[in-house]
Order: structure tokens, then C-alpha cells, then sequence
């Protein structure tokens, strides 16, 4: 995904050194697509952009800094995808909205398997995410917490449980706004957590062996998730 932004008041050099960095995060995305983040060196990434592994330093200094602005770049797509698929559905009703949202995040992960294993799966152990990434992925989040909380029952008292404290203390953080009720935000996240494992699935290819139908688990579970916000 490109992320140039603005480049008006950059100077030429910096126009260009900026167009190189978004094709070296390019090459580096395709080594991903073809193999995993495994595939994703210095020294790989200099032999696809024709630099050497020190010319390639000037813009990342390490491979880590290389996978975190992947790990961004990846998180902003995934996120804008579902937030636009949220506003491509603004007049329907909130269970339709969910769907739509559920199935873009679903669409992209079977679009980028590779990418989705890279933000949750196969990157090392410990590894954490980017303030940026977080900032950017909480736009799918954000899509859906709204949506959620226009079929929840309002929430009957203040937060008593450390979990819903938690969900609180995270949903302020994210910027959701104050309306939303917790039961809204507890679904939100373990209905994610369910989603995500399910897509997990789905792309290892666990269902194929069990001949079922991926696409219609997850209508299941879609619909499992708005009947449960629904009380």
C-alpha cells in the first residue's frame, strides 16, 4: 500500500528519496506475497530493487525497521478496507453493516493471506506492533463499534467487572465514542477474536479436509456475533 502523502514544499531529493523507500517497502511486500515474511531481507530486498545491502541501509537500518513500516502500511490497508466498507453501507441497518464489514475483513485476509499471517502470526516472538499500526488498525475497529452498539441494549450500570474496566479504559483509548455500550465493546472484541480465528482457518486450510464450506461458517458466525449483540 502507498503512503506518500503529501509531498508538496519536499524538495526534488526528497521526493526521491521518498518514492524510493515506498518501491523498496513495494519489492519487500512482494517477497512477502511469494513466501512469507521469512523472504523479506536485507539482502533480498537489495537484490529485487538492484542496491546493495548498504545502499538499502540508507533507508531502513534494519530489517526490523523494514517489517515495522510493512507491518503499518499492511494494518492501514486492512483498516481503511473495512472502514470503507463501512461507509459503502451508511444508509442500510447496523446488521447489514456488520456483515459488510465482516466480509471486507474476511475478502482482505483471503486477498493477502501472507500479509495477514505477517500481522498476527508470523512475525517473532515478542514482536510488538507499531503505535502507528495500532492507530491504523483500530479504523476496522472503529467501524464496527458503532454499528454493534446500535443493536446492543444499553449497558445497565456503570463498569463493575476489571474486564468491562478494560474495555473501557481501551475503547477511550481508540477513540470510540462514549454512547457505546459494553456490551457492544465486549462483543466487539471477542467477536473479532472469533472472526479472526475462523479466517485463520480458513487460510491454513483447515475446513478443506472437513469438506465444509468456509463462506458459510462465516455467515454463521457473523450472524452468531449480531444475534448475540442483540441480547
Amino acid at each position: 500500500m502507498s503512503m506518500n502523502g503529501d509531498t508538496e514544499g519536499l524538495t526534488r531529493r526528497e521526493r526521491l528519496r521518498r518514492q524510493t523507500v515506498e518501491e523498496i517497502k513495494q519489492r519487500a511486500f512482494e517477497l512477502v506475497d511469494a513466501g512469507g515474511v521469512t523472504e523479506v531481507t536485507i539482502a533480498s530486498v537489495g537484490k529485487a530493487m538492484g542496491m546493495s545491502p548498504p545502499a538499502l541501509y540508507r533507508y531502513f537500518p534494519s530489517r526490523d525497521a523494514l517489517l515495522e513500516a510493512l507491518v503499518v502500511d499492511a494494518y492501514a490497508d486492512l483498516g481503511s478496507t473495512v472502514a470503507s466498507a463501512a461507509r459503502s453501507g451508511a444508509e442500510q441497518d447496523a446488521p447489514a453493516r456488520v456483515v459488510l464489514i465482516a466480509q471486507a475483513y474476511r475478502h482482505w485476509a483471503l486477498a493477502h493471506p501472507r500479509r495477514y499471517a505477517m500481522l498476527f502470526s508470523d512475525r517473532s516472538p515478542g514482536a510488538q506492533d507499531p503505535p502507528d499500526g495500532i492507530t491504523a488498525f483500530n479504523q476496522a475497529m472503529l467501524a464496527l463499534l458503532p454499528a454493534l452498539g446500535e443493536i446492543a441494549p444499553p449497558s445497565a450500570a456503570d463498569a463493575a467487572t476489571p474486564l468491562e474496566e478494560a474495555l473501557l479504559r481501551w475503547a477511550q483509548e481508540i477513540g470510540a465514542p462514549a454512547d457505546i455500550p459494553l456490551a457492544a465493546l465486549r462483543l466487539g472484541v471477542l467477536g473479532w477474536s472469533r472472526i479472526h480465528g475462523l479466517i485463520s482457518l480458513e487460510i491454513a486450510g483447515a475446513f478443506d479436509s472437513m469438506g465444509m464450506d468456509a463462506g458459510l461458517l462465516m455467515a454463521a458466525e457473523i450472524e452468531t456475533v449480531i444475534n448475540a449483540a442483540g441480547g
